[in-house]
């Protein structure tokens, strides 16, 4: 292989080589950048999302807990209750009036009226049989009880026993309450503890209760009715599951569900996408896609929120579209439990689009790295066949030389030119030293030749 070739190979590989280098630099380069790019936008937008989850649950918590806390106030519940407890006295001052008409008829006495109308006005039966009417009078210290419905044993006696001091507020006697409400007030409300009637009588404790009471002066009765506070807890609640139900934000997109937090697999309490879920055990397998961590979403939720009030949960669910739920989509879920239910209220942002953005960049980083390598391809050949011209000529003015002073080299071996002129002794570099090198040997085989000769002579 001659130098010139060895020259133009070398700087071929070499350039290439570094061609090579710089490409595989530079594509690394781009690609850190875009990745560590990606890796800030995902972060940026996780949070953001994650941010606005948590602002809007919190808006959802806030309404059910104030609406359940509006268990404990009387005034909330006389008002939410009002028309419906007005209603039920007002079927028991009907019959009360018709009586009162057949009496000033003289069609009837007074006791038997009275009599009459306490007898209809026992059977009368409200709120699935936990609802009735009963009557005290207006008696001083202490009224007596005309009818109770439920408990027919106080019938007739006087109400002074100290397991009535439970009219909660007061501290006083529960039925002196009723006497004091309606005294300058026809009717009022009074809070207090009762048995709850069951299907096999009432219970053995005491429930809280709110009643309503009426009075009736030209008799001396007060009737009353009232609502369970356990009762009113359900009514409330599902007036709460209806409002969450209700609640849309992001173009109708986003949603509240409630779950229970019971384990090892909570009931879906309401979920406004998904009705057929709704009193369902989440134990489906198809629940088991919380990202991360292959296990039931529900489960997940539960115990994120057992272990520290709310959190966080990324997995797989069907997306709300104009034309129905889309195939399972990634999705994030903010959850809070609201202790006093037990209920895990919960919603979530799907951030597929996110991956589409992601998918995006990283789709742009590899055009940028194609483009990168394609330039640089382009650009090495032109400069690589420049760098071969130049190398070409280069090597030209090494190896021609060396031809000629090798060829020089060679017929002062044979001993012939010796007198040829060598032109390379003018250059000042190494291949200069070597002409002159070997002009000082033609010069003295030049003179051994003539030496031999004039010996042969003589």
């Amino acid at each position: 292989m001659t130098i010139r070739l060895k020259i133009m190979l070398f700087t071929t590989v070499t350039l290439l080589a570094m061609v090579v280098l710089v490409t595989l630099l530079s594509a690394y380069n781009i690609r850190a950048q875009g990745d560590a790019r990606i890796a800030a936008y995902r972060g940026e937008a996780l949070e953001q999302i994650k941010n606005h989850l948590t602002d809007l649950v919190e808006v959802a918590y806030q309404t059910i807990d104030s609406n359940y806390q509006n268990l404990s106030k009387v005034e909330f519940l006389s008002n939410y209750y009002r028309k419906r407890l007005s209603d039920i006295l007002d079927s028991g001052d009907a019959i009360i009036k018709r009586y009162k008409e057949r009496v000033a008829r003289g069609t009837i006495s007074l006791e038997e009226a009275q009599f009459a109308a306490k007898e209809e006005i026992k059977t009368l039966r409200f709120d699935g049989g936990t609802g009735y009417i009963w009557i005290n009078d207006t008696g001083q210290p202490f009224p007596r009880m005309v009818m109770h419905p439920t408990v027919p044993t106080l019938d007739g006696k006087i109400l002074d026993s100290r397991k009535f001091n439970n009219a909660l507020g007061r501290e006083k006697n529960l039925f002196q309450a009723f006497v004091d409400v309606t005294r300058e007030s026809p009717d009022g409300y009074v809070d207090y503890l009762w048995p709850k009637p069951t299907q096999d009588g009432v219970t053995d404790e005491m429930v809280p209760k709110l009643s309503y009471v009426r009075r009736h002066n030209d008799w001396g009765w007060i009737l009353g009715t009232g609502i369970y506070i356990d009762d009113a807890e359900e009514d409330i609640k599902q007036r709460i599951i209806t409002t969450v139900k209700g609640m849309r934000y992001d173009n109708g997109t986003g949603y509240f569900w409630i779950n229970d937090n019971t384990l090892p697999y909570p009931t879906m309490i309401m979920h406004p996408t998904l009705p057929e879920l709704d009193g369902t055990v989440l134990d489906d397998p198809k629940f088991n896609n919380a990202l991360g961590v292959d296990q039931n979403l529900f489960q997940a939720f539960a115990e994120v929120t057992a272990a520290n009030d709310s959190g966080f949960v990324d997995y797989l669910w069907p997306k709300p579209t104009p034309n129905g739920l889309s195939e399972r989509t990634e999705k994030i879920s903010y959850v809070k439990l609201h202790k006093p239910t037990g209920w895990i209220i919960g919603s979530g942002a799907y951030i597929d689009n996110i991956s589409q953005t992601v998918a995006v960049q990283q789709s742009k980083i590899e055009q940028q790295v194609r483009q990168l390598i394609k330039r640089n391809i382009m650009a090495s050949f032109v400069f690589m066949m420049f760098v071969v011209a130049v190398a070409y000529v280069l090597s030209s003015s090494f190896s021609k030389p060396i031809q000629h002073l090798t060829l020089v080299a060679e017929q002062i071996s044979k001993g012939k030119d010796l007198d040829l002129k060598i032109a390379e002794t003018s250059r000042s570099d190494e291949i200069g030293e070597l002409a002159r090198s070997i002009e000082r040997l033609k010069t003295s085989t030049k003179i051994m030749l003539n030496r031999l000769k004039a010996a042969s002579k003589k």
